[in-house]
């Protein structure tokens, strides 16, 4: 059924992309990788549903046996977000339904079209009437839902503040949760990484889905032997980014929306006005023909490490730039703070490469490379205030899995 979901997925791609695009603003190729991206998770984790299954046997003596048995948890309760509303909904729902689990999927009110094409191609597909169900509403919704006496799982992604308020309300029923909350991710150039490179994975680090990505690499470290140099290219590279009607040939397209807009806006002021540089952007970018909310990438250095624009989650394309000497420091910088999802690692040595990723303490690493990860369905998961639970191929389906010991005396 999940393969059977992928196909169709795969063959209404454009259609569903569109729909992507006009709900969320993100450029019309985004969106298409979006979809590609949900097709190959439903592929992968059709896959991985046999290395779930079945039971692990064991022989105490020749009078008492056990099993160990994997059951379905029961209902699972799925809250989506409206920055990625494919692949984030097909990575929950695909690991509940592997599992054996019935999903009600609750998606953000931003997304709501989107949604019901993604429970029609379930349907479509061959899963029974009343296996996945759709349950639109806001937070209170969502908040009713994490704590019914029917739900047996959570799976959330949202902000900080929001998987706080469905922890308390999933802790009524003592329930298991699985979130991916927020994230300030550290991108760390070292002096001998390739930087040509490096350049292009740091930009798309922050710049990719309009910044309104969890992971996104807004902090970025760069080793003081290159910094001036790197920033100079640096700077050049963003001020090429182009803004505008999502539906055409450019890199960023509109902010969710104009409050959305504001609060990036005047994150970025706020940061300035305690002494803080714009190197390039940082403002509204006007479009001929569309009055959506567009703003030009901004990087901005000399910010205080106290500022909110270098600890808090913007969820927009800023990045705020400092100069480190030593692994230590940059190891030091990177994990000097509240979230724990992802860092980025650029260098050619491989020793040091392993030696910080190590010592980094958030749940994905990525080398020489931001956001990439090829449809390798390793487990993924936050620290600190980015949530807990994993995500991805097996280990995410196990998440939706309760274990039973059987006890056997003859």
């Amino acid at each position: 059924m999940l393969a059977r979901t992928a196909r169709l997925l795969a063959g209404s791609a454009d259609e569903l992309a569109a729909q992507v695009t006009r709900e969320t603003g993100k450029t019309l190729a985004a969106a298409r990788a979006e979809v590609r991206s949900a097709v190959r998770i439903l592929e992968t984790t059709a896959r991985a549903v046999p290395t779930t299954a079945g039971s692990v046997v064991t022989e105490h003596s020749r009078q008492v046996w056990g099993f160990e048995l994997t059951e379905p948890a029961g209902v699972a309760a799925v809250i989506g977000t409206w920055n990625m509303p494919v692949q984030i909904a097909v990575l929950k729902i695909s690991a509940a339904l592997a599992a054996g689990c019935a999903v009600v999927y609750k998606p953000s009110p931003l997304a709501a079209a989107t949604a019901g094409v993604l429970v029609d191609a379930f349907a479509r597909a061959g899963l029974p009437a009343g296996t996945c169900v759709l349950l639109h509403g806001g937070a209170e919704t969502a908040r009713l839902l994490a704590a019914h006496g029917g739900v047996a799982v959570l799976s959330a992604t949202g902000s900080e503040l929001t998987g706080q308020e469905l922890m308390r309300s999933a802790s009524v029923g003592v329930k298991r949760c699985v979130l991916e909350l927020g994230g300030k991710s550290a991108n760390i150039v070292f002096a001998d990484a390739d930087l040509d490179r490096a350049i292009e994975g740091v930009v798309a680090g922050f710049v990719r889905n309009q910044g309104a990505v969890c992971t996104a690499g807004s902090r970025v470290l760069i080793q003081h032997a290159v910094y001036q140099r790197f920033l100079e290219r640096l700077t050049a590279a963003v001020a090429a980014v182009r803004v505008g009607d999502p539906f055409t040939a450019v890199d960023v397209g509109a902010i969710r929306s104009q409050e959305h807009c504001d609060r990036i806006t005047e994150s970025v002021e706020k940061a300035v006005a305690t002494g803080a540089t714009v190197r390039t952007g940082g403002g509204r970018v006007p479009v001929p023909g569309r009055s959506g909310a567009y703003f030009q990438p901004a990087l901005v250095t000399e910010v205080d490490q106290s500022d909110a624009l270098w600890r808090d989650e913007l969820f927009g394309p800023v990045a705020v730039c400092a100069p480190f000497r030593d692994e230590q420091e940059a190891i030091s910088l990177a994990n000097d703070s509240r979230f724990g999802l992802a860092a980025g690692i650029w260098a050619r040595d491989l020793t040091r490469l392993e030696r910080v990723w190590r010592e980094l303490d958030v749940g994905t690493v990525y080398v020489n490379s931001y956001h990439r990860t090829d449809s390798i369905p390793l487990a993924a998961g936050g620290r600190k205030m980015s949530g807990h639970g994993v995500e991805h191929g097996a280990a995410g389906i196990r998440e939706f899995l309760a274990s039973k010991s059987v006890h056997i005396y003859r």
